[in-house]
């Protein structure tokens, strides 16, 4: 939830007690929306993006770029209520690709679905703007991720439609990569070993890329603060940050941003922890009729997706309360448009 700008009149009042009796956050999180768009979106810091990008480019072998330009779009860059930064920007190669970075903070189940949907937007919306499909610039969805996604190594990967058999590429229009900053605690101390031995080379990709992992989860500040400080980028990083810290009125918005996580997470645990006892009970029930000691389990795998379709239902209505946008509570639910639309009016 972004709650940048003029503070209500309320929010006004509750800023300033706060601050009177020392209750605003004491520890930045850099992993926040609102000091992620500081940092990243902001005109005139476009380079520490265009370098994080980079790095990320460089690290799986893909063409770099030489300058970046945010899109016209209403969530770009923006912030999401609950889901994370978003930052949707043009890049200029000889190839004119798009980029469409998200920063994501909690693993859900149609996370890589979500993703297939973005970056397929953002071609729909090529095509739109009156492109036809010869001119359709390749898009990037590059989603750094504060969990891990998958079970194995490595910590960075990217995906393209192929054939399995013979790994010949169908198309690279769309790309995802997906960055697993999770898996970075023991490579950020292997790191640290090599700074020490005087190994540490703070232009090669990796290392680099494991800077940026290591600063925007909080694990790897001493590296920037220590190691970095010669480096252009990461001086102005660490500019940009005591700048945001050091007005109150950003750790204000911290302490709603969290306050706001805080409640849409504790509403989306106990709907679906009711939905699931509903769903239980159910088909206990249902199953026990039909002779559960036959081995009809029908009853019960039916009472089950029932109650949790209706766990989702209330889960849907709970967030629109909140006020909580559509593109959250799909990621939330797993529910469509429609579906949600249909629930505005019970």
């Amino acid at each position: 939830m972004s709650y940048q700008g003029v503070l209500t009149p309320d929010k006004e009042r509750e800023f300033r007690e706060l601050e009177r009796q020392g209750r605003l956050p004491k520890k930045i999180n850099r992993f926040g929306d609102s000091y992620l768009k500081f940092l990243l979106a902001a005109p005139e810091r476009k380079w520490l993006l265009l370098d994080l990008l980079n790095a990320i480019m460089s690290v799986l072998g893909y063409e770099t770029m030489s300058d970046i330009k945010p899109t016209d779009r209403e969530l770009s860059p923006d912030i999401s209520d609950g889901k994370g930064i978003r930052l949707d920007y043009l890049g200029t190669t000889p190839s004119g690709r798009k980029i469409d970075l998200e920063f994501q903070k909690r693993r859900d189940e149609e996370f890589i679905k979500r993703a297939l949907f973005c970056g397929s937007s953002i071609i729909h919306r090529q095509l739109e703007s009156g492109s036809d499909y010869h001119n359709i610039r390749q898009t990037i969805f590059i989603g750094l991720l504060d969990f891990t996604l998958f079970d194995e190594e490595p910590w960075y990967w990217d995906f393209l439609l192929a054939n399995l058999k013979s790994g010949k590429i169908l198309t690279s229009d769309l790309l995802l990569i997906f960055i697993e900053m999770k898996k970075l605690t023991g490579l950020l101390d292997d790191l640290r070993k090599r700074v020490k031995r005087g190994e540490f080379d703070g232009q090669d990709p990796i290392s680099r890329l494991m800077v940026w992992g290591g600063y925007v989860t909080s694990k790897g500040v001493d590296i920037v603060s220590e190691v970095m400080t010669q480096d252009k980028v990461f001086t102005e990083v660490m500019k940009a940050e005591n700048d945001y810290w050091g007005n109150s009125r950003n750790r204000y918005i911290q302490y709603l941003e969290e306050k706001h996580e805080r409640d849409a997470l504790s509403v989306i645990t106990s709907a679906e922890r009711r939905g699931e006892a509903k769903g239980l009970a159910k088909g206990l029930a249902k199953g026990e009729a039909k002779g559960l000691a036959k081995g009809e389990a029908k009853g019960l795998a039916k009472g089950e997706a029932k109650g949790l379709a209706k766990g989702k239902a209330e889960i849907a209505k709970n967030l629109l309360s909140l006020g909580v946008d559509y593109e959250t509570i799909i990621k939330a639910t797993g529910m469509s448009v429609t579906e949600i639309e249909s629930l505005r009016d019970k």
